[in-house]
């Protein structure tokens, strides 16, 4: 009883601040928030990030002893939602540096970084940073080359391309990960390291001039021979995808939370014009297209908002959360958040495409999320190999975890029938490797779409109102729309033509438009060879 009492005492005083922070967001972003400006200087403002950090949201999880806000999974995602619904760059500011910089030096870090850095980076005094990707190694993280090797002294020297790393350039602490090797030359497995900005052969690579997010910089990362000592192992030797991967869950969950936010901004925008613009006698709000997609966009909020709650619950109440429903988090929520922001250009017509407008930005920044933490395509196949090689796992997870017998039964069949489909088609080895991939990301998609259908249930049978079961409905229509999908009969007619006939095909258009590639020079950024110091 004592502890309950103390979980409802520190969930409520989590509430009220997060409420706070909300309520002073809303007035803060209309007098001193330009996302505009920000997005064409391509540079956050500078003043935000020390208001940001001044009010705790760069520390969100901390703990106040530590200098943070301390709070509870569901008030922080709150606060990114709001914020997500402000500017989509700026929540996903605020969430890297949450999720994939301060959270594994929370949780992993040795106590002697905590004591040396937590405070600051909590504070928003400084910022931290994750590099994971490489030139060869983006949506397979397993494929990362950087090598840290023992250097005879109890440490390593790390050496690697780490590249596309957010807020790396104006981070105190870098997040980074390489395979150990020991003094005879073996391998321990891919570690995690934070390693501070200042140590001597880390260098600050060019920033990469995005498509979206243009205010948050996205930077290459150099590791030359840079010294770590124990201290500065995140977690344990070679458990560093472990690591990485709860960091990266936490990330997708809260670019789900930021879909919310920026789908909720989407029908406000879509309402806002439809009411108000009229084609002819009638206003948009009233023709049938309109009224489809801002009923499809509402249905569409409803579901990921009862997928994100059903995740977060088990999360504060420090209950395991199983692996695939994170996947369905970022497979599901960026499609829909996309497919709002092409709708809302779309409605807009002309004035969708004029910058000043809003619509524009949010379409550039809501493309990242497609993207990041793993495309849409490489997490369906991941989710789709475990429906139709490992059934009994993913559909454990729809019962144990959701209750939902009849989803998975569903799930079950369809995989069964998918595997029997590719068994009986007498295909040649290549074909039959194809098919095999087709199927899965087709599997995929029912598994996904079910872990969703099963959430918004979950969510009805806890609160039943009519506006959820409309949202059941609009799940429902779209799981059986994906299962009609994977038990098509003339899956193996989806197999395209092989690589050579694609090359030879694309290489003959150089005929008919050329193959032409710009090479005027653009504006000078060398430096005066009379001015260099090394001239």
């Amino acid at each position: 009883m004592h502890f309950n009492s103390q979980s409802q005492s520190w969930e409520s005083s989590s509430r009220q601040r997060a409420e706070e922070i909300i309520y002073w967001l809303r007035d803060y972003a209309q007098r001193r928030i330009n996302s505009r400006l920000m997005d064409e200087r391509r540079c956050i403002t500078p003043h935000i990030v020390l208001d940001f950090g001044k009010k705790g949201l760069l520390g969100m999880l901390v703990p106040q002893s530590s200098g943070g806000l301390g709070l509870t999974y569901r008030d922080m995602f709150q606060i990114v939602e709001q914020l997500a619904a402000i500017d989509l760059n700026l929540a996903s500011f605020v969430g890297v540096n949450n999720a994939l910089g301060v959270y594994p030096i929370l949780k992993y870090a040795t106590p002697e970084i905590k004591e040396t850095y937590l405070k600051n980076l909590a504070e928003g005094r400084d910022l931290a940073a994750f590099a994971i990707t490489e030139p060869c190694a983006g949506s397979n993280p397993r494929a990362i080359k950087a090598e840290a090797h023992a250097d005879g002294n109890d440490g390593w020297l790390l050496s690697g391309t780490k590249i596309w790393s957010g807020s790396a350039s104006w981070s105190t602490m870098i997040n980074t990960f390489a395979h150990v090797i020991d003094e005879q030359g073996e391998s321990l497995g891919v570690t995690a390291f934070t390693i501070p900005e200042n140590a001597p052969g880390l260098r600050q690579g060019a920033e990469a001039p995005t498509m979206g997010m243009r205010g948050m910089v996205q930077n290459t990362v150099h590791l030359e021979q840079v010294k770590a000592n124990r201290e500065n192992v995140l977690g344990e030797i070679g458990s560093g995808f472990a690591v990485a991967q709860d960091a990266m869950q936490l990330g997708r969950l809260g670019i789900a939370v930021m879909c919310i936010g920026g789908m909720k901004r989407c029908a406000q925008l879509m309402l806002r014009y439809a009411t108000r613009r009229s084609i002819g006698m009638e206003r948009l709000i009233h023709q049938q297209i309109t009224l489809q997609r801002l009923s499809d966009l509402t249905a569409a909020i409803g579901a990921v908002e009862c997928l994100v709650n059903t995740i977060t619950t088990p999360l504060d109440e420090g209950k395991s959360v199983p692996p695939e429903a994170y996947l369905v988090t970022k497979i599901i929520a960026p499609e829909l958040m996309w497919q709002a922001a092409d709708n809302l250009v779309q409605l807009l017509g002309g004035r969708g495409y004029i910058e000043s407008n809003i619509a524009p930005q949010i379409f550039r920044d809501a493309r990242l999320f497609r993207i990041f933490e793993g495309p849409t395509e490489t997490l369906q196949m991941h989710l789709g190999l475990l429906a139709l090689y490992h059934t009994s796992q993913l559909c454990s997870s729809l019962k144990e975890f959701l209750g939902a017998t009849a989803i998975s039964d569903k799930l079950q069949h369809t995989a069964e029938y998918c595997a029997s489909y590719l068994k009986n088609q007498n295909l040649s080895r290549s074909n039959n490797k194809k098919l095999s991939k087709i199927l899965s990301q087709k599997l995929g998609d029912v598994a996904a779409w079910g872990f969703v259908l099963a959430c918004i249930q979950k969510s009805y049978q806890n609160q039943p109102s009519n506006q959820l079961k409309l949202i059941e409905q609009w799940g429902q229509q779209n799981f059986q729309a994906k299962i009609a999908n994977a038990m098509n009969n003339n899956l193996s007619a989806e197999i395209v033509v092989d690589t050579n006939q694609v090359e030879n095909l694309i290489n003959q258009y150089a005929e008919m438009i050329g193959n032409v590639e710009q090479t005027m020079a653009g504006e000078q950024d060398k430096l005066d060879e009379y001015l260099c110091n090394n001239a």
